[in-house]
Formats: structure tokens, C-alpha cells, sequence
């Protein structure tokens, strides 16, 4: 199968992006703040908001840090060539 080319099992969001299953076991109390989140989201929101939007908008906020982080030890090794010497 070429890249391009999407198994039939594939799955997308809305806006396209694909989709990817992540299953974990987690600690009850922090799935019942994350459910608490959601429910209180749907009442003020009138809109249905899901454990798995909430945890969405979680990991993307720590993914973003993480480039963030990557993108600034990168800048600095480029403009200080002498750190890889150490």
C-alpha cells in the first residue's frame, strides 16, 4: 500500500484529520474530573462535549509544549555549535 492510499479500517474527524485508537487505563479519580469537565462543557456549551474531546484538548496542549520545548533546544544548538562538543 502506497502512502496516499488509506486502509479501508481508517478513520477521520471532521476536518479530515486521521484518526488513530488510543486505549489506557487510568486512576478513577482523574477520569472523574475529565467526566466532570465534560458534562459542566455540555451544560454552559448546549453542545455535547466527550472524555475523549476533553483528553484531545489536553494531550494537544502538552504536545504543543513539547514542540515548543524541541524547537527552542534546537534554535540554541544551531546558534551555539559548541554545545555538541560538550
Amino acid at each position: 500500500m502506497s502512502a496516499h492510499e488509506k486502509p479501508a479500517f481508517s478513520r477521520t474527524n471532521r476536518t479530515g484529520e486521521e484518526l488513530a485508537e488510543l486505549r489506557v487505563n487510568s486512576p478513577r479519580h482523574i477520569l472523574a474530573v475529565i467526566d466532570s469537565v465534560a458534562i459542566s462543557e455540555t451544560r454552559s456549551s448546549g453542545k455535547n462535549v466527550s472524555r475523549t474531546d476533553i483528553v484531545n484538548r489536553v494531550l494537544s496542549i502538552f504536545v504543543e509544549h513539547k514542540i515548543d520545548e524541541a524547537s527552542l533546544v534546537s534554535r540554541a544548538i544551531q546558534d551555539n555549535p559548541t554545545v555538541l562538543d560538550n
